[in-house]
């Protein structure tokens, strides 16, 4: 056994001349060990907060990024295509003069607009309550002027295109009524691109690219199609960082 002040001996097998005892180095060791993880902590916080710093739509973590107004078109020979359009109404770090420009606080005065597509990759329907997964993608613009309507889903792609996200959707339906469901969708957000938003948003970034988010919505379905499965979707939601 090693006393605790024992030489460390050299690659010669001798003592070195400035004795360095076991428990020096080990001391010496463990906090550089010690200063190399808090220097990684510290980068880490660093990175944290410069990628959050002059961004819209991050929110800290478990905290809401965003919230959206939307509908939802499914189509399809089997009610396997989705078509989502809709606008924020609101996003940390801009203010409701940033999202619209005026009133009333619809998708005629909305600034940021969303536009997404999906496939249905699953469906379970039971006797009131379905579940579909679906897979897709969505995208933020930013208009320079107001005047995207329902009427028209193509005015929602009108702009800057500020953000885009890969998505996997849970659709949970509760059936009330012969042709009226209640959507509840949950699922994860990864965004691929951030970009440079304008106007009174000049200079600021749209959320981070890499980030991860969970996605809520719910609203109200009413089937067009009872061969097909066509509906119409009437949604509100948000979507928070993870």
């Amino acid at each position: 056994m090693f006393k605790e002040d024992d030489r460390v001996e050299s690659a010669t097998g001798k003592t070195p001349d400035r004795g360095v005892s076991r428990r020096r180095v080990l001391t010496g060791a463990g906090l550089a060990v010690a200063g190399g993880v808090a220097a990684a902590a510290a980068t880490s916080t660093e990175v944290g907060a410069a990628d959050t710093t002059g961004r819209v739509a991050v929110g800290r973590k478990g905290g809401t990024a965003a919230e959206f107004q939307g509908r939802i078109a499914q189509t399809g020979s089997s009610g396997q295509i989705f078509t989502a359009y809709g606008y924020l109404t609101a996003a940390e770090g801009a203010a409701s003069t940033d999202l619209f420009a005026g009133s009333p606080r619809n998708e005629t005065t909305a600034l940021l607009t969303l536009y997404a597509t999906g496939t249905l990759t699953n469906r379970v329907l039971d006797t009131e309550v379905h579940s579909l997964d679906i897979s897709g993608s969505l995208s933020v613009y930013q208009r320079s002027a107001a005047g995207a309507s329902f009427g028209d889903p193509s005015t929602f792609t009108v702009g800057a295109k500020v953000a885009s996200f890969d998505m996997t959707l849970q659709d949970v339906l509760a059936v009330f009524l012969p042709g009226r469901g209640i959507p509840t969708l949950t699922g994860d957000m990864l965004q691929s691109f951030s970009g440079t938003l304008g106007g009174g948003l000049s200079g600021k970034k749209f959320g981070v690219a890499g980030l991860s988010l969970r996605m809520f919505a719910t609203g109200l379905g009413t089937l067009v199609d009872p061969a097909t499965l066509n509906s119409q979707l009437e949604i509100a939601g948000n979507w928070a960082t993870e």
